[in-house]
Parts: structure tokens; sequence; C-alpha cells
């Protein structure tokens, strides 16, 4: 399997779950520590162009879900 495609299974399970966490979600603080600790072991590793583009499908789906990235604490993801 491509690691593009390896790539795009892990960001859309991650996609998948962000309606079902936010709406249970207690607290916002919560989020981005949680996100990040998932979204790491996806993206580590990743070469230039493949981290470029996880950036722009976290970006997107971080949006399409209503999550502000202004909120997350601390730099990156």
């Amino acid at each position: 399997m491509s690691t593009r495609l390896q790539l795009d299974i892990e960001l859309d399970r991650l996609e998948q779950m962000l309606p079902h966490w936010r709406e249970t979600m207690r607290h916002e603080a919560q989020f981005w520590p949680q996100f990040r600790a998932l979204l790491e072991p996806i993206v580590e590793g990743l070469g230039r162009d493949d981290r470029q583009y996880a950036e722009a499908r976290v970006a997107r789906m971080l949006t399409l879900n209503g999550c502000d990235p202004g909120k997350r604490h601390g730099e990156g993801w």
C-alpha cells in the first residue's frame, strides 16, 4: 500500500471521528491535546510533500467540523 493511500486512510478515520467526538466532549480545552495525540502518530516521519498534504487535509477537516485552530495551545498540531 502506498504511503499516500495509508495516510489518506488514517486521516479519513480521524476526520470521521470528529463530529461525534466534538458532540460528546465535556470541555473544549480537552480537544487540542487529544487531537494532537491522535494526529502525531499519523504524521510523524512524513516527508515534506506528504506533510504539506496532511496539513492541508487537517486544516480542511478542522474547518468543516467547526474547530478553531486559533484556540489551540502551543504551536503545530
